[in-house]
């Protein structure tokens, strides 16, 4: 099964407040998905991340890649859209943002989420305090032919 997810974000929120969001997939127990850090964060981290963890209230997270590549580009994307793309059977994914003409960053998990459990959109700010702004979310889930 892939899942991709797209998320078009207020960019005036993330210029100048705090806003590391991880957006991902849960089967109720674990979760899947990336973090897209603010422009304030691009000098340590790349544009976007791997994370996983437990699902829940709070959430605690294990980055899987956070610190390499780091754009070259200080700029935060101008369209604010960010690509998630998750293979969960497949224990990896990808994300994308407009950084340096198109940046791309693959992740490995640890966990394999559970389909038959039921998948639910989870949205984790990275502290207490943080805004964002989402303009939109779109989730499309393939059936991957075998």
């Amino acid at each position: 099964m892939t899942l991709e997810i797209t998320v078009g974000e207020d960019l005036c929120i993330g210029n100048v407040v705090d806003c590391d969001i991880r957006y991902g997939v849960s089967d109720g127990t674990n979760f899947i998905g990336f973090e897209a850090p603010d422009k304030l964060n691009y000098g340590t981290k790349a544009p976007c991340c791997g994370v996983e963890g437990k699902s829940g209230t709070t959430f605690s997270s294990i980055q899987t890649n956070s610190v390499t590549p780091k754009p070259s580009d200080s700029f935060y994307p101008r369209q604010g859209q960010f690509v998630f793309t998750l293979k969960s059977d497949e224990r990896w994914g990808s994300c994308y943002t407009a950084h340096d003409g198109g940046f791309v960053k693959t992740a490995g998990y640890n966990n394999q989420l559970m389909p038959s459990k039921g998948l639910t959109l989870e949205v984790y700010n990275e502290e207490l305090g943080e805004k964002v702004g989402i303009k939109y979310i779109k989730v499309a889930v393939v059936q991957d032919d075998t």
